[in-house]
């Protein structure tokens, strides 16, 4: 008995050896296989000391950590970084064809001038007293009646208001024209036509200095009449020259502000008739002239 058991443990000892042996080594080859093929979690989703380049989300999430700090840094010092101031642009000058109140001029400063218009510049050249000017006047003139009615005489020949003035040359011109337009439909007929005058004005005198003068307002016992001849309808003419003046760069004179009362209105006593202006109020009308010109503005 003794002897098989002997034989037994030999033979147990002689195979259990090799056996852990392999065992061993099997152990050791899959750790090594398994260790080379998976890589280290934090090569893969995490920037490194030794260069590895992070994945997309990971570049935006540092970037934005980074500006937060930055921003959270600044508070905590109590910087800001100032903002770079903007340059400012220059402005042009606001340009105006209204002619402002200037140093009064004589009456030889109209001595080269002409006066253009209906009844109403007809009795100022009457009764105003300015002396040495010339004028061309019609009553009941309009726009388009001064190029194809020949209502006025030179030399012997009748001829119409364009063509007369074509005749001399004068280095001043004042327009009063719209009274007798206000009744019509369109009146932006009555700017085109007007600046058609002007147009005109410029061909015959390149170097003429052009003031559109604003139409004077009738009585408050007028323009309750209910007629078409009312302060509103003047006013919004008013409004047409205005744009016309800057549009074709001329002189503005608002004159009707000269002989207008607190609410707009001639004033009973400035007239006979509601319209027409009483020789007291055509030298109000002149002096208003004589104190906003270019000249007098220029000196």
């Amino acid at each position: 008995m003794a002897g098989k058991r002997r034989h037994y443990y030999k033979r147990t000892k002689r195979w259990s050896i090799p056996a852990v042996i392999c065992i061993l080594l099997l152990t050791a080859v899959l750790t090594t296989l398994v260790q080379g093929s998976v890589a280290p979690a934090d090569q893969t989703q995490h920037p490194n000391a030794e260069g590895t380049t992070p994945q997309p989300w990971a570049q935006k999430r540092a970037k934005r950590i980074v500006a937060i700090g930055k921003r959270q840094q600044s508070k905590e010092n109590g910087s800001v970084q100032p903002e770079t101031p903007r340059e400012e642009t220059p402005q042009p000058e606001e340009k105006t064809c209204v002619v402002a109140e200037s140093a009064a001029v004589e009456d030889t400063y109209f001595s080269d001038a002409i006066f253009i218009g209906n009844s109403r510049t007809e009795g100022f050249m009457l009764y105003s007293g300015l002396k040495g000017s010339q004028s061309l006047t019609t009553v009941g003139l309009t726009v388009s009646e001064a190029f194809n009615k020949k209502t006025i005489t030179v030399g012997g020949k009748k001829m119409t208001m364009m063509d007369a003035l074509a005749t001399k040359q004068f280095a001043k011109i004042y327009i009063m024209l719209g009274m007798n337009e206000l009744g019509w439909v369109y009146p932006e007929q009555y700017q085109k036509q007007y600046g058609e005058i002007i147009d005109r004005v410029r061909e015959i005198n390149p170097d003429a200095l052009i003031y559109i003068q604003s139409i004077l307002p009738v009585s408050k016992a007028k323009d309750e009449e209910g007629t078409y001849i009312n302060n509103e309808r003047i006013r919004m003419y008013n409004g047409l020259l205005l744009e016309l003046a800057e549009e074709k760069d001329v002189a503005y004179v608002n004159v009707a502000e000269a002989v207008s009362d607190e609410e707009g209105n001639l004033p009973p006593e400035a007239s006979f008739d509601g319209e027409h202006l009483v020789p007291e109020y055509c030298k109000v009308w002149l002096s208003y002239l004589k104190t906003h010109t270019i000249e007098g503005l220029e000196t």
